[in-house]
């Protein structure tokens, strides 16, 4: 283990310590993963519902305390990056409560409660995990291969579907296969950025770009492929490597889709080679018009929920519906100022440092799905800004303001 992924500056032995965020990395996105399956299995019946929320709400007191630890072991001193997610969610929390009390739809404003509170916990549990930790690299990746190898074994026609495949004992709490994906994304990226040998990440990025592929969440499989040069280029000593990657690419790009849709015919993958016939683009993009017209009426405050459940726009439109034009110009500042932040700290910066990474892959991700396929409640924002200040709280000394 220790020749094959690099540990990078601890932070499990601050106040707060990891180990209460590693249980709920796990918990949240493998067990869900593996939750999902057994219900759609039919091997058990959904106890806990569709497993998100309620963890969600179970985890939250822990997690709100290991940061209540860290912050007073810091004087009472915030973090700026605490600050700024934090105004973030306290701004849309705000729209919503507003919005609540005069009638907005319920089961928006229910679904909304919710991603704040995942934001807030996906936060803290990305701001206070050491995935460069030894034990924390064996359960990731203990996690990860478990995971593909479900998907492998269980793939029916070239889909990975749990509810397809069983008898699910209820059939409306299997998750849809995005929210595998995303649990099967997120798991990889954790695990992919502290892995220094290439062998091994040539090997992990073959596994994820299969199991993505048969899972047929397409957003998540481009976000995934477009991780692997930045990841290359970012580890690379020199251009061989990279080379390497470039080769392996390409002898895939020469497969004759064909081919693959005679062994693969169920998989969604292929309407990326066909969108103006894709009925998911389709309606992607009418829901895009929709956004704009909305915006177009309602140019400074939006229109909260004024779609019905589920008919919001996939892109980051959806924050200038919802949040308005102050909500939507934030939203971007904040990622914006992220991004540039990495470039400008730790892109070229030695030695090499996989927290760095894994912020950078997270935010990569993140605007990739906000600009293509996501609403602004997206997980994976939360996410990114959680690695990102971890990532500034190994840049900095024990107790300085962070």
């Amino acid at each position: 283990m220790s020749a094959t992924c690099a540990p990078s500056a601890s932070i499990a032995s601050t106040p707060g310590k990891a180990g209460p965020a590693r249980l709920a990395f796990l918990l949240l996105f493998p067990g869900f993963f593996f939750y999902q399956t057994l219900i759609g299995m039919g091997v058990m019946g959904a106890f806990v519902g569709g497993y998100f929320s309620v963890v969600s709400i179970g985890l939250f007191p822990p997690l709100a305390y290991m940061y209540y630890l860290a912050i007073r072991a810091s004087g009472y001193r915030i973090a700026p990056t605490d600050l700024q997610f934090g105004f973030f969610l306290f701004y849309f929390l705000v729209v919503v409560a507003i919005n609540a009390a005069f009638g907005a739809n319920p089961t928006i404003v229910k679904t909304h409660l919710l991603s704040i509170l995942y934001f807030i916990n996906i936060y803290l549990i990305f701001k206070h995990s050491d995935f460069s930790e030894r034990k924390t690299i064996a359960t990731t990746l203990a996690a990860l291969l478990l995971m593909s190898a479900t998907v492998f074994f269980l793939s029916r026609d070239g889909s990975f579907q749990p509810g397809q495949f069983g008898d699910p004992a209820s059939p409306d709490s299997v998750a849809t296969y995005q929210e595998l994906a995303r649990s099967y994304v997120l798991t990889f990226v954790t695990v992919i950025c502290f892995t220094r040998v290439l062998a091994a990440r040539l090997v992990l990025y073959a596994i994820a770009a299969a199991a993505l592929f048969l899972n047929g969440a397409r957003s998540e499989l481009v976000a995934a492929l477009t991780l692997f040069p930045i990841i290359e280029l970012y580890r690379a000593k020199h251009w061989l490597p990279f080379l390497y990657l470039v080769l392996l690419v390409s002898g895939l790009a020469s497969i004759d889709p064909r081919f693959l849709a005679t062994h693969f015919p169920e998989s969604r993958v292929w309407e990326l080679f066909n969108l103006s016939q894709s009925s998911s683009a389709s309606a992607r993009h009418e829901l895009t018009e929709h956004a704009l017209r909305t915006i177009a009426d309602n140019p400074v405050l939006g229109a909260y929920a004024s779609y019905p459940p589920g008919g919001y726009s996939h892109n980051i439109l959806s924050a200038w519906v919802d949040l308005g034009l102050f909500g939507f110009v934030y939203m971007l500042f904040m990622l914006g100022r992220t991004a540039v932040g990495l470039c400008s700290r730790g892109w070229l910066a030695r030695p090499r440092s996989g927290q760095f990474l894994l912020a950078w892959s997270l935010i990569c991700i993140s605007l990739l799905l906000l600009v293509t396929a996501k609403t602004f409640d997206d997980m994976f924002t939360g996410a990114a800004m959680g690695a990102y200040a971890n990532y500034r709280n190994t840049r900095r000394p024990p107790g300085s303001r962070r």
